[in-house]
């Protein structure tokens, strides 16, 4: 496995390689900007709330489910709103950014003769908002673009491999042939390292979900 500190450090590493696939989240874009995107939208449906966005952000910051923990507290906690909170944050539109570094590595490589796909584990309406608003087509195809839900539910999450498969099959390449760029090393390289492909592991020590359990509980409240 090659381990790198920055995202434009993958350049170095795409010899005798025909695929180049990226994870999304703290790989291709700073995660936390999403959360504070959400957030900012939970905030103008509780108006109600002072200071709600930082209020969000702090109970966000000490590991806890941040709309349940800002609801109790300010003793408006009802089921609706909380289901209300919760699909605002994870439909809403995000305010989000590639990085300078992140823009060029992708548009060298996709004005280079390597294909490129994108996998990402999430539930599609909030990774889909993501890819919009990052503008992602302009470097990867859509059918170069798996949101492992999308093929069937969780279980398709990594490290199930099906996404990689399918990738593999449209790239027409060898597994040998094919790079997986992502930052979660609990998971995220289980799959191409038993099918045999290379792995790239972004060392994001920015990264939202470092720890494994604290990813795992944000999965679950959001």
């Amino acid at each position: 496995m090659i381990e790198i500190s920055r995202i434009i450090d993958v350049l170095n590493y795409t010899y005798n390689l025909k695929a180049v696939i990226f994870d999304l989240d703290d790989t291709l874009f700073d995660e936390k900007e999403y959360v504070k995107s959400g957030y900012n939208a939970v905030a103008k449906e509780l108006t109600q709330v002072d200071n709600c966005k930082d209020k969000l952000l702090q109970a966000f910051k000490k590991g806890k489910p941040a709309i349940d923990t800002v609801l109790y507290e300010e003793e408006i906690f009802e089921a609706k709103l909380k289901e209300r909170c919760l699909r605002i944050y994870r439909e809403h539109m995000p305010t989000i950014h590639l990085s300078n570094e992140t823009v060029r590595t992708l548009e060298v490589l996709s004005g280079s003769d390597i294909k490129l796909g994108l996998i990402t584990d999430g539930r599609p309406e909030g990774q889909r908002a993501k890819i919009k608003s990052l503008q992602l087509e302009n470097f990867f195809s859509k059918e170069h673009i798996v949101i492992t839900d999308e093929l069937g539910g969780i279980n398709f999450r990594k490290p199930n491999p099906r996404a990689f498969c399918l990738l593999q099959e449209k790239f027409n390449v060898q597994f040998n042939e094919m790079v997986y760029v992502a930052d979660n090393i609990e998971k995220d390289f289980i799959a191409p390292n038993k099918l045999g492909m290379k792995s790239i592991w972004y060392k994001n020590k920015n990264g939202l979900y470092y720890k494994k359990s604290f990813m795992d509980n944000y999965n679950k409240w959001c």
